[in-house]
């Protein structure tokens, strides 16, 4: 079973199936259920996207589908983009990440049961998920680049400070891809990320950037970002990727 997270302006077009309230152990989560095609739909600010990033239940949103019995993650984020010739408007794909995020719970394993985990994160996305996710993209044609996930902690935009800093470590920046893939990684799922890239960042726009922006361009986007989520679901994978070992040589003991 996979499980697809839509971020900004996704839940427009991927909301098909029973909803269904999720309780875990880490609070309560809502998903759409689509039986049918062994798909669980998640929208991590909410249906009626009222959850700003920093305040979203990361925690209880990946255990939900630990529960459900989905191994396989695609998450839809929406980033700014650090360079030039990342342009909005085409799609990104992380290969690593930067976090400078406060304030978030950011693991299952915080010590309380007595237990103590170190993953390997030297490669935190699925590489077979990964190459999946740009295989559909070069068939299809669409633009994209890979790089380096910067993850903030929001809701503000960054300064121009702060740009100018993290674009010497890093191609985009966004606000909810972390610790979604540490915490899924944690569990031993699958984790891609398919970005959508809205707005240059500020001191790299030419004019001050503003959400209507960053709406209108995922609009634009998503017809693509459907087609490339039912490419994704149809895809039959061979599970290769070692994700499922992330706990192997991790617990101390």
């Amino acid at each position: 079973m996979i499980g697809i997270i839509g971020g900004t302006g996704v839940s427009s077009i991927l909301n098909k199936g029973e909803e269904k309230i999720i309780n875990t152990k880490y609070g309560k989560s809502k998903v759409l259920i689509d039986n049918e095609n062994d798909i669980v739909l998640l929208f991590r600010h909410g249906l009626k996207h009222n959850t700003p990033p920093h305040r979203i239940n990361y925690r209880a949103n990946i255990y939900a589908l630990k529960e459900l019995g989905v191994d396989r993650i695609l998450a839809i984020n929406s980033v700014g983009s650090l360079k030039e010739h990342i342009k909005p408007g085409t799609f990104f794909v992380p290969n690593d990440f930067i976090e400078f995020t406060k304030m978030r719970e950011c693991t299952f394993y915080d010590g309380e049961d007595g237990v103590v985990v170190h993953i390997d994160v030297s490669e935190p996305y699925c590489p077979e998920m990964t190459y999946i996710l740009k295989d559909v993209l070069n068939k299809r044609s669409y633009e994209y680049s890979e790089g380096v996930y910067v993850c903030t902690e929001g809701p503000r935009f960054e300064t121009k400070a702060e740009i100018n800093f993290y674009k010497t470590v890093g191609d985009v920046v966004g606000m909810t891809g972390y610790p979604e893939v540490i915490l899924a990684r944690e569990l031993g799922m699958c984790y891609a990320s398919l970005c959508s890239v809205s707005n240059y960042c500020t001191g790299i726009s030419k004019h001050k950037l503003t959400v209507s922006e960053v709406f209108d361009t995922i609009k634009e986007m998503e017809e693509k970002i459907l087609k490339i989520v039912e490419d994704i679901m149809h895809c039959n994978y061979e599970k290769t990727c070692a994700c499922s070992d992330a706990l192997k040589d991790a617990v101390i003991k």
